[in-house]
């Protein structure tokens, strides 16, 4: 029989596209509306996996999470959010959930989440079981140390494949700070020898070096077991691998530490997930261009760079002509390819690695220039004006305001007049760069408090 479920959405209709899918898949489950109603029955019934949504009225989903990882701390969790909310479900992951679901999901997406779930909580209660099993085995070979030497280099060797059949780097130092033991896992995840590993410096490996060694001795001489602490340490080949690590002394029947226990867990794929998942909340779904709030961030970081380092900055901001018409006529997919395809000229036209292109809302777009004064700065954007043209969307065109920064001028001015340039490039007849210039437009720096507010 397949395991338990409890399922927590406070939306009826998710609740019976769920409980019919899962009942047919052989899932026993509980489904509620309720947050309340489901803490309440992770606290009387045995569940292996709760399934929630995270926005919910009576109480986020996090907090759900919190509370029932507090209860059970064995039970696997899938939380459910939005695209909008990818922050969310880091925060979910953080709090002790296994796998999130996007919506809108498709069935198959659910089970293979709940089976991922399931299996990881499987693995996690086995390995559990092999620690505690290993610990009773080791405190059993220190108390019977009258025991002939053919039986303990037995237990020795048993303990010695145990280690190694562990994915997980595990190595003890002596107090000299010197490895005294690295396992399997340890060289194929540093890829050194195990004679390579033995009498080393122990900060060797460590990217941090002797300082964060002197660190981490410090807190465990506090008696305390350092667990979850993440750190990098460095591969042969020079690379430097992100790790979990736990760390505990290791003391002699008459409780004198003889050594210190390292556990390291390798977490190079859940960095990986975080980056992506912060990418996904900088990034427009539609163009692949970074999005308006990751914009001002970023302009804002590049503005005072430009100051430090005394280089130039430029600013692009331009919108579609005609592009409401060319909507209503064509239709919101039509116009959808047609804002792809300015996302798609800006990328070819600007410097790779360097130019920041941004969906600054609707129509609009920006693109941060570093290191372009305006004579550069002008030929980017009339090369993205021409691309455009050429690419006959019936008569749409590009209005292009320009700025070159400039010593005192605020993040919000920079903005303002940029857009000012657009706006009247627009009005101009569009298809056109117009660029800002102090000398012509100088009623709008004697005063911040007129024209279009944009920042």
């Amino acid at each position: 029989m397949k395991e338990s479920i409890l399922v927590l959405d406070d939306e009826p209709s998710i609740l019976e596209i769920l409980s019919q899918y899962l009942s047919e898949e052989g899932y026993p489950c509980d489904f509620t509306v309720s947050a309340h109603e489901a803490l309440r029955l992770l606290q009387e019934k045995s569940y292996s996996l709760l399934l929630t949504d995270l926005r919910m009225e009576e109480m986020h989903g996090i907090e759900v999470v919190k509370r029932a990882k507090a209860m059970d701390e064995n039970l696997a969790v899938v939380v459910i959010t939005a695209h909008l909310e990818v922050q969310n479900a880091i925060d979910a992951m953080r709090a002790g959930a296994d796998d999130y679901l996007l919506k809108p999901f498709n069935l198959s997406e659910v089970s293979l989440a709940i089976e991922h779930a399931l299996e990881r909580r499987r693995l996690v209660i086995e390995n559990r079981r092999h620690q505690e099993e290993l610990e009773r085995r080791v405190k059993e070979a220190t108390a019977d140390a009258e025991r002939t030497n053919r039986e303990l280099r037995r237990t020795k060797e048993y303990l010695e494949n145990l280690l190694n059949s562990s994915v997980d780097a595990i190595v003890t130092v002596d107090l000299d700070r010197r490895v005294s033991f690295a396992n399997q896992g340890a060289s194929a995840m540093l890829g050194y020898s195990n004679e390579e590993f033995i009498g080393a410096p122990v900060e060797e490996f460590f990217v941090g070096k002797m300082e964060e060694v002197q660190y981490l001795r410090r807190m465990i001489q506090q008696g305390k077991v350092l667990q979850n602490y993440e750190t990098e340490l460095i591969h042969k080949n020079g690379e430097q691998i992100p790790i979990n690590m736990s760390i505990s002394m290791v003391r002699d029947t008459d409780g004198a530490v003889i050594s210190i226990l390292a556990i390291c867990k390798d977490i190079t794929h859940q960095k990986q997930l975080e980056r992506e998942l912060k990418e996904m909340s900088i990034k427009d779904g539609l163009t692949g261009l970074y999005n308006q709030r990751y914009f001002y961030d970023r302009l804002e970081a590049e503005i005072e760079r430009a100051k430090r380092q005394g280089h130039p900055l430029s600013l692009l901001l331009f919108d579609i002509d005609q592009f409401k018409q060319y909507n209503d006529c064509h239709g919101h997919l039509e116009g959808d390819k047609v804002l792809k395809a300015v996302a798609k000229v800006v990328i070819d036209c600007t410097r790779e690695h360097v130019d920041v292109a941004f969906r600054y809302g609707g129509d609009e777009f920006t693109v941060i220039l570093p290191e372009a004064n305006e004579a550069q700065a002008l030929a980017i954007a009339e090369r993205i004006r021409a691309t455009f043209e050429a690419r006959r969307f019936d008569h749409l065109t590009l209005s292009i305001g320009l700025m070159s920064h400039t010593k005192g001028t605020s993040l919000r001015s920079f903005i303002r007049f940029t857009d000012a340039m657009m706006y009247d490039a627009k009005r101009l007849g569009g298809n056109r760069v117009l660029v800002w210039n102090p000398a012509k437009n100088l009623e709008w720096e004697e005063s911040e408090e007129t024209g279009r507010e944009t920042a």
